[in-house]
Parts: structure tokens; C-alpha cells; sequence
């Protein structure tokens, strides 16, 4: 696969297929620029690896581009423990046994747009603890196949909590949506199925909470 760590300015990576026996793609940028990652053939890493492994510390804003990317772990995983933003786009198949995309956010906005994404427990998991908006779009089909298809976590610190999906298939929930935010939560869903609940939406900051749907929602309980 390939490895990749930086303490300079920028990191960039541009790759066709890659496979490793551990990680597909790993890069860690402690550095005072970019983190930038883009993909234009298959990225596979290992059973205990993820797919796409990043990682940031300091400034700069970490962006993804990726086509079809399976890990044994996580399709990607992506950290940005810095100051910048954390963009994730997809255009082909993402797929972990754990999550499909996890992404983990101390910086400014989180923005997630994906295709078809699946994960052993969630397919996509996001965690907003920036001081920006957390952004979820989907085109594709995106099943959680434990858990949730869409999780996503926008703390006190952040802004707006935006999810336009198609097709949720989740375990537990379709689409599960907690925002503390000062923003506010707005839902826009196709077709949505969880064993337990289609879509779980908690506001517990200072904004509104709207939710609209366009396809049969579906939950167990």
C-alpha cells in the first residue's frame, strides 16, 4: 500500500489501485498545510486495516477524494485533529466491516458526500466537534448493517446539521441524527428502513428541527 507521513507544509497523494496487506492508503500530516488524498482506481487494505486512513494535527484542511475503497476495518477513516476543514467525497463503493466511513472532526465544517457506502456496524459514522456545520449527502444506497446507516454527532461547538439522503438501510435506525449545535437540523430523506426506527432526529441546541421525506420510511418500533 502506501505510507505517508509528513511534518512540512502539505501532504498530497494521488493514486490509481492500491492494495496493502494491512492499510490501503495511510497518511498522516503533521504539518502547517494541506492533507489531500484523491483516488481514481480501487483502494483495498487488509482484514485489520482500514481502506483510506487520515490523519491531521495542526492547520490546513484535510480533503478526501475517493472512488472504490474497501477496508477490513473501515472503508476510510479520517481524523482531522486540527484547525481546517474535513471534506470527504466518494463516487464509487465504500466498505469496512466496521464502518463504512468513519470521520472524526475537531476543526471547522465536516462535509461528507457519498455514493454507495456499507459498514459492518454503520456506514457512515460522523462526529462534529469543530466549530463548523456537519454536511451529509448521499446518492447512493447506505446501509449500516448493525447499527445505523447514517450516524452523525454535531456537538455544542458546532453550527448546522444537514442530511439530504437516498436509500438508509440500517440494523438499528435508518437515519440517526443528534445535533447540540447552535444551528439548525434539517432532514431530507428518500427511502429510509430501521429494524428499530426509520429516522431518530434529537435537537438539543438552539436552532430548529425540519424533516422531510419523499420515500417510505420504515422502523420496527
Amino acid at each position: 500500500g502506501i505510507y505517508a507521513t509528513n511534518s512540512g507544509t502539505d501532504l498530497t497523494i494521488n493514486a490509481a489501485t492500491t492494495t496493502g496487506a494491512d492499510y490501503g492508503i495511510v497518511a498522516k500530516n503533521y504539518g502547517s498545510g494541506a492533507l489531500s488524498i484523491t483516488t481514481t482506481g480501487a483502494t483495498t487494505g487488509g482484514t485489520g486495516g482500514d481502506g483510506i486512513y487520515a490523519l491531521k494535527r495542526s492547520t490546513g484542511d484535510v480533503t478526501i477524494n475517493a472512488a472504490t475503497t474497501t477496508g477490513g476495518n473501515n472503508g476510510i477513516r479520517a481524523k482531522n485533529k486540527g484547525t481546517g476543514a474535513l471534506s470527504i467525497t466518494t463516487t464509487g463503493t465504500t466498505t469496512g466491516d466496521n464502518d463504512g466511513i468513519y470521520a472524526d472532526n475537531d476543526g471547522t465544517d465536516l462535509t461528507i458526500n457519498a455514493a454507495t457506502t456499507t459498514g459492518g456496524y454503520n456506514g457512515i459514522d460522523a462526529h462534529n466537534d469543530g466549530s463548523g456545520a456537519l454536511s451529509i449527502t448521499t446518492t447512493g444506497t447506505t446501509t449500516g448493517t448493525k447499527y445505523d446507516s447514517i450516524y452523525a454527532n454535531n456537538s455544542s461547538a458546532g453550527t448546522f446539521l444537514t442530511i439530504n439522503a437516498a436509500t438508509t438501510i440500517g440494523g438499528t435506525g435508518g437515519i440517526d441524527a443528534r445535533n447540540d449545535g447552535s444551528g439548525d437540523l434539517t432532514i431530507n430523506a428518500a427511502t429510509t428502513t430501521g429494524a428499530t426506527v426509520g429516522i431518530d432526529a434529537r435537537n438539543r441546541g438552539t436552532g430548529a428541527l425540519s424533516m422531510t421525506t419523499t420515500g417510505t420510511t420504515t422502523g420496527g418500533g
